[in-house]
């Protein structure tokens, strides 16, 4: 109804004064004229097109009934169009004479037609635009099992007492299944409590089981006291279990819903009756809902009956008790159960911890928690029971403040790692000073405390502790000395910069990288030209043996001067010198430094370098903030000069992000070279697929020999998406029917250019280049139905498979369940892919799944169009593959002696139904599908 309502809403917007029928204009040229300005362009002229139709009265809305083609006849897209803005138009406020005119021409619209599809139409209309006036009417199409759904919606949608009593007179004279379905769905949605007495009738008569369940649903929705014994009883006879029957849902539905009414007295005594029966029966879900429904039916009873919960041996009703209480929570409960929590057994202390936890989500709550719950959890820190102790952490870092800072800063003095662990990472989650609080502990934590204090302090950039930082550099613990130097960037400023350069130039290998990355820290606080000269004149002042260990410092400033300052130390280094040097340019992020590492792969002199400094400028290079001309000309470079397969791919795969024309043809040359053939075909093809503009022969030729080299696992996804691009330049043409086929009565399901006539799966089926195209985006790719239904016939269509593919030919099949089963499939198959060697002879192609084998050979290569004749006449069928006859047999024989298969195919007899295409999750096109009903 809402979407309704919305859509509604969207066709009234800006409406206009109404007016006289135009002078001079017959109600034909008017709705002619509607019809061919519609869609509108926009809403003054929308409004304008409706004013006209509606000056046209019951005759105009005839006119455009008239023109709905039956299924399969024509597109009535701009029809339906038109008539559902008129039906919402009509339904504005201040349109009521206009709405009644519309809803009678619509009431006698439904005697002008025999198509079950077009009175479907109408009755959706009337869904809009009808009331009371349209209850009659309705009424009487509700025993018709084709119509009986929209009947009843619409008569949802009128939603007065007239409907009402329409609903409950036909739910009293149903014979058909379907439309009592239908009813009953149509009560429930209304709630029409009129229908508890019948609906009570039907649960204790009616054996179907789809009817039992809507029934069940209806009574939850419409029942009154009167009908909770019933519901009680299907509840036990499920044994309380939340099963397909929907017995013990609507019980609790209808027990929450007269609840709602105000019948607390005896739902909690319902309640607590079914609680106690679902645990004897075992159903823990089932229990909960029966919980969760006494404690709302009888408020001042949630304490007690949480803190008889948290007894229970089963932790799900526990936290479920415990999260149905937080609606009812207070201060007064939150005491009384930490009194309880304190006497409990770990287990249920972690269970009421954790449910403090969420209840602390809320500020409101959290403050009122934390004023007296705080000490109690820091006393309870003290547990050894580790799973306790981590819920605890965790609430104290959620309540947060002072007092939980210090209890978790004293953790770090545990002997035990992994409460230190816990502690740390509590402590990294809490605002405030936390490292004031930390470093008094330090002394006597272990090195694991001492450790992570150091991690805690560098986190929150602790400056101010700086000099612990400093002194823990000489810890006899190895860790604890790691730990000290790596805090050192994030502890460090400009007033450390005379101690960083001397430790520095004094420290072991391992720590030089974390002192070079402090001082890059602390020189970040002046500008970069500053930064360069406070390293110059520090790189002066050190003996030439160490001036090397400020490259890195150098790079990080991203400075012109420095950058020639590491190239010329490159040049005229050696060993260690030479090689941070290196290192340094390749860490340099700036493009200026291309040009170095260019040279150095020229360098025959310096080949120990070529494969790290050409992967630095390939790295440096790909960027994609540099213009993708000069991308391709850096790439191209480095593409002349790659010497390995490895790094000609890795360029290949740059190239194709180019999207530039030279980039494709530099690819191109490389289709021939099988070592990098693949990455050459995407490169070419992602290039040439993203610009439409690229063509000539040239790029013809190149993705024609890419369709030819290509091989991955999405390589005819590929190959087909390039052959779409090549042939896009050229609208496809509409199918016409031959001449012989419009005589033979044939007429087209589908010429190419829309799908009216198909529904299903819209999303993965798509309209492309004058085919179906299947993409699929899950594991099958679902089914696409004709919208029409089919008993006798011949279905003739094309079809285009990929490799493996898989697919199926659904016919008199439902649109729900598995079309083998519930109808019949003719299987579409790639029967000569590997993967299809073992399967039995009636599940390749052509064969009536499960029952008739189809002959073999006559498929056309994967990637050429086959063509493929259907016929389906009473039990017999017949398919004719390019011309050849590969099945010709009759069902009812080929089951006498029983199903093949050995399996259950209720739809197998089935009179008529939806003709589909069943995807198992392979791409497969179709095209040129047309269709002739025999007798």
């Amino acid at each position: 109804m809402k979407k309704i309502y919305l859509l509604c809403l969207a066709y009234i917007y800006c409406l206009m004064a109404l007016g006289q029928t135009p002078a001079g204009r017959t109600v034909g040229t008017i709705v002619a004229d509607v019809l061919a300005q519609m869609p509108a362009q926009n809403a003054e002229q929308y409004n304008t097109l409706l004013n006209d139709l509606v000056s046209t009265k019951e005759e105009g809305v005839f006119q455009l009934i008239k023109m709905i083609n039956p299924p399969g006849k024509g597109s009535n897209a701009q029809v339906e169009y038109a008539l559902n803005g008129l039906s919402c138009y009509v339904s504005a406020e201040g349109q009521g004479a206009n709405r009644i005119i519309v809803s009678n021409a619509y009431i006698k619209a439904l005697d002008m037609t025999d198509s079950k599809d077009i009175k479907a139409f109408i009755i959706r209309q009337l869904q809009i635009v009808g009331k009371d006036e349209a209850v009659e009417k309705l009424s009487s199409l509700i025993s018709d099992e084709s119509l009986s759904g929209p009947a009843c919606r619409a008569l949802v949608s009128i939603k007065s007492d007239n409907a009402a009593k329409a609903l409950l007179n036909a739910l009293a004279t149903a014979t058909n299944q379907k439309a009592k379905k239908d009813i009953i769905e149509a009560i429930a949605e209304m709630q029409v409590t009129d229908a508890e007495g019948k609906l009570l009738a039907i649960l204790n008569n009616d054996k179907d089981e789809d009817i039992r369940k809507v029934t069940l649903y209806a009574l939850s929705r419409c029942g009154s006291k009167a009908s909770l014994k019933d519901l009680s009883l299907v509840a036990e006879k499920a044994g309380y279990a939340l099963d397909k029957s929907g017995a013990t849902e609507a019980y609790i539905a209808l027990l929450k819903r007269l609840l709602d009414k105000g019948d607390a007295k005896d739902v909690a005594r319902a309640a607590n009756d079914l609680m106690k029966k679902a645990e004897k029966a075992g159903q823990g879900h089932t229990r909960e809902a029966a919980l969760q429904i006494l404690m709302s039916a009888n408020p001042g009873d949630v304490l007690k009956l949480l803190q008889a919960a948290l007894k229970e041996d089963d932790r799900n009703y526990r936290f479920a008790a415990l999260n149905f209480a937080s609606e009812f929570a207070s201060g007064n409960m939150y005491k009384e159960l930490l009194k309880t929590m304190q006497k409990a057994q770990p287990a249920v202390k972690t269970d009421i911890t954790n449910w403090f936890l969420q209840e602390c989500a809320d500020e409101k709550k959290k403050a009122l928690v934390g004023s007296f719950a705080t000490d109690i959890f820091i006393e309870q820190l003290g547990s050894n029971d580790m799973v306790l102790k981590k819920a605890t952490i965790d609430v104290l870092v959620r309540i947060g403040g002072h007092k939980s800072i210090l209890a978790l800063a004293d953790l770090l003095a545990s002997d035990n790692k992994e409460v230190v662990l816990m502690a740390k990472n509590g402590l990294l989650s809490m605002n405030g000073n936390i490292s004031a609080a930390i470093v008094p502990v330090m002394d006597k934590a272990t090195n694991d405390g001492k450790v992570a204090a150091l991690e805690l302090l560098a986190a929150r950039k602790a400056s101010k502790y700086g000099d612990i930082v400093f002194g823990l550099l000489t810890s006899d613990s190895q860790d604890v000395k790691a730990a000290a130097y790596a805090a050192l960037k994030d502890v460090s400023t400009s007033g450390n910069l005379s101690g960083l350069y001397g430790l520095l130039e004094k420290s072991d290998a391992s720590f030089v990288f974390p002192v070079q990355q402090a001082i890059i820290n602390s020189l970040s606080e002046y500008s970069v030209d500053k930064q360069v000269t406070l390293v110059i004149n520090q790189m002066d002042k050190t003996s030439s043996d160490k001036k090397y260990l400020y490259y890195p410092v150098l790079a990080a400033t991203g400075d012109k001067q420095a950058l020639k300052i590491i190239s010329e130390g490159f040049k005229n280094s050696t060993g260690e010198a030479q090689e941070v040097a290196f290192r340094s340019l390749l860490d340099w992020k700036g493009i200026e430094a291309a040009k170095d590492l260019l040279a150095i792969c020229k360098d025959t002199g310096l080949s120990t370098y070529f494969d790290r400094s050409l992967s630095g400028y390939i790295g440096l290079v790909s960027n994609p903030q540099i213009k993708a001309e000069e991308r391709f000309g850096y790439l191209n470079n480095a593409l002349l000069l790659a010497r390995t397969t490895a790094q000609k791919k890795s360029i290949l795969i740059q190239l194709g992000k180019t999207n530039v024309y030279p980039a494709m043809l530099a690819a191109g040359k490389y289709l021939d070279d099988t070592s990098v053939q693949q990455e050459a075909a995407q490169a070419v093809m992602t290039i040439a697929l993203a610009n439409k503009d690229f063509a000539g022969k040239n790029v013809e030729d190149l993705l024609n020999k890419v369709i030819l080299v290509l091989d991955n696992p999405d390589a005819e996804y590929q190959k087909q998406a390039i052959r779409d691009h090549l042939g896009s330049l050229i609208p496809p043409k509409p199918f016409l029917l031959p001449d012989e086929e419009k005589k033979e009565g044939y007429y087209i399901l589908f010429d190419g250019t829309n799908m009216d006539q198909w529904t299903g799966n819209v999303t993965d089926y798509v309209l492309e280049n004058g085919c179906i195209s299947l993409h699929p985006s899950s594991a099958h790719g679902g089914n696409l139905y004709t919208k029409e239904e089919f008993s006798n016939f011949i279905f003739r269509f094309e079809f285009q498979l990929t490799t493996g593919a898989n697919n199926g030919l659904g016919i008199r099949t439902p649109m729900e369940g598995d079309a083998a089963y519930v109808g019949m499939e003719l299987q579409i198959l790639d029967n000569e892919a590997p993967v299809y060697s073992n399967l039995a002879p009636y599940q390749y192609h052509g064969s009536v799944y499960g029952i008739i084998p189809a002959k073999r050979g006559y498929l056309k290569p994967v990637g050429e169009w086959n063509y493929q004749e259907v016929i389906a006449n009473g039990d017999n069928i017949k398919i004719t593959l390019n011309g050849t006859v590969i099945l010709d047999g009759n069902i009812k024989e080929a089951t006498k002696n029983g199903i093949p298969d050995k399996k259950n195919h209720p739809g197998l007899f089935n009179k008529k139904g939806h003709i589909g295409f069943l995807g198992h999750g392979s791409p497969v096109k179709f095209k040129n599908i047309r269709i002739k009903n025999l007798k």
